[in-house]
């Protein structure tokens, strides 16, 4: 603790400025307290600490060096006790004891508007898309996603034959821009199918499956109760809801390394066990299906590209690719403010410590390029923010899109007689895993696709006699093709 105060002392803080409200004739009890550092360094050890005391830190400015927490009184009145000081802004409550917050604008989507965007998008484009739903939320509501592809039927060999990106949206009920990134991705890159070349080649040589709204409950108390809710709608049974940080819940390294709470009122609570949410479960359920070769992942706020892992000190054995890529499109996308661009990293780099966060889990399940967006400097922000964060946005995973199919090595595994083998368990000898990674595996055709940086590599199928068949192949900057064939026969299933 003493080091936590000597690293708070060194914060510059700024002096006490309450807002005007136009609702001055209600009762706060919601604030928004802005604190900010000298440094980088001072920023991650205030965000860390507050983390670790179950405050909600809501993002952070890192050009201008401030922290966003949300609180109520008493956590004001902590904070000031140890000395901190800020900007600090009065949130009214509107309707009675109802904790709904105001400004919370109608022009975003909520449940039922997402659905209907699927629906129409569908309408307009039957033969390449196909709406699933993933799962049920703890309200029994259904959690839709979108196939966009020319192969539709993720249970048909054809549809492995191509690598998968998915891409999802809300996983933190209160990040409203989210849902609209991902709807863009699939509206845009339809509607220029026709008549633009690179959309058309997204859609002809690979699957994108789209999961704009994953938390369904929270979004629903966001809009009727508090616009500042986080979680699901995990409860205890008596009409308390306490809500799991769906983000906190995944089955890598849950729990695992301070990156999350057990207290159920904090923000983020990590759940009773790993996988423990039925939002969780969904999107876990799909991506064993689909075995993305690429993961995108939406949130608010901050301005940062982030890429695995979440735990202090830990980086994967593909660092240089994830680095690489994560600075290039941080490098695409100004901030709002347009005093510069996203910051790219790790988030134990740039905020501090997270465990069983979706980004870990499919980099560490599937391989999966992954990345998580933290867009805008606001929750939820103006909605004329909404076209030009759409506009900065389709520059960025366009060109993620473009790099990773340019990257992109498919290994094919067959067994003697030439056959596909799926769930063959393969390596790739120069990528180390040291985090509890599972191993590679082939798809329902056979297939198992990797982005890679250029080089030489080998691919090393395991036997069921415990012996191995290795191919070498040289990665350039075009896409490779690459044939194991094993020495075992296998039965047809």
């Amino acid at each position: 603790m003493r080091k936590i105060l000597l690293a708070l002392s060194s914060l510059v803080l700024l002096a006490a400025l309450p807002i005007a409200s136009n609702q001055a004739s209600v009762s706060p009890s919601r604030y928004r307290f802005f604190l900010e550092a000298k440094s980088r360094s001072d920023l991650r050890k205030l965000s860390g600490w507050l983390n670790r005391q179950s405050f909600d830190v809501a993002g952070v400015n890192l050009r201008r060096g401030t922290i966003e927490v949300l609180t109520d009184e008493a956590g004001v009145n902590f904070l000031r006790s140890k000395g901190m000081k800020g900007r600090l802004v009065t949130v009214p409550v509107v309707g009675g004891k109802s904790t709904r917050l105001s400004g919370l604008d109608a022009r975003y989507l909520d449940p039922a508007r997402v659905t209907k965007r699927l629906d129409d998008l569908h309408a307009r484009f039957p033969n390449v898309t196909r709406i699933i739903e993933i799962g049920r939320s703890l309200k029994n509501l259904p959690i839709y996603g979108m196939i966009v592809s020319t192969t539709l039927d993720t249970n048909d060999p054809k549809f492995h034959e191509k690598p998968t990106v998915l891409v999802d949206g809300m996983h933190h009920a209160r990040e409203i821009m989210t849902p609209e990134i991902v709807l863009d991705i699939g509206e845009t890159v339809l509607a220029s199918a026709a008549r633009v070349k690179r959309a058309r080649s997204v859609l002809e040589g690979m699957n994108l499956v789209l999961v704009p709204m994953l938390n369904v409950d929270g979004n629903t108390l966001v809009w009727n109760e508090d616009n500042m809710w986080r979680k699901n709608a995990r409860g205890d049974g008596g009409g308390s809801v306490f809500g799991v940080d769906i983000n906190r819940n995944y089955a890598y390294r849950w729990n695992g390394c301070n990156g999350s709470s057990n207290s159920r009122g904090a923000q983020d609570y990590h759940g009773a066990g790993p996988a423990s949410e039925p939002e969780t479960k969904a999107l876990m359920g799909v991506a064993e299906k689909v075995r993305p070769m690429a993961s995108l992942s939406y949130h608010s706020y901050s301005e940062l590209v982030l890429y695995p892992y979440g735990c202090d000190g830990d980086v994967t054995g593909e660092n240089a690719l994830l680095e690489k890529l994560g600075k290039e499109m941080a490098g695409m996308l100004p901030e709002d403010s347009g005093g510069g661009h996203y910051t790219p990293g790790t988030p134990w780099q740039i905020l501090y410590a997270v465990d069983g966060d979706s980004m870990g889990y499919m980099f560490a399940t599937y391989g999966a390029a992954s990345y998580t967006f933290e867009v805008n400097q606001d929750f939820q922000p103006s909605y004329d923010l909404r076209e030009p964060t759409l506009k900065k946005h389709r520059v960025a995973w366009a060109y993620f899109f473009d790099q990773i199919r340019t990257r992109l090595a498919t290994i094919h595994v067959t067994d003697a007689a030439g056959r596909p083998v799926p769930d063959a368990e393969l390596d790739i000898v120069q990528i180390q895993h040291t985090k509890g990674e599972r191993a590679f595996r082939t798809n329902l055709a056979g297939n198992y696709f990797k982005v890679l940086l250029p080089g030489k590599y080998t691919v090393r199928v395991r036997e069921k006699d415990g012996s191995s068949t290795a191919v070498d192949f040289v990665m350039g900057d075009h896409p490779e093709n690459v044939t194991v064939a094993t020495k075992t026969f296998r039965r047809r299933r």
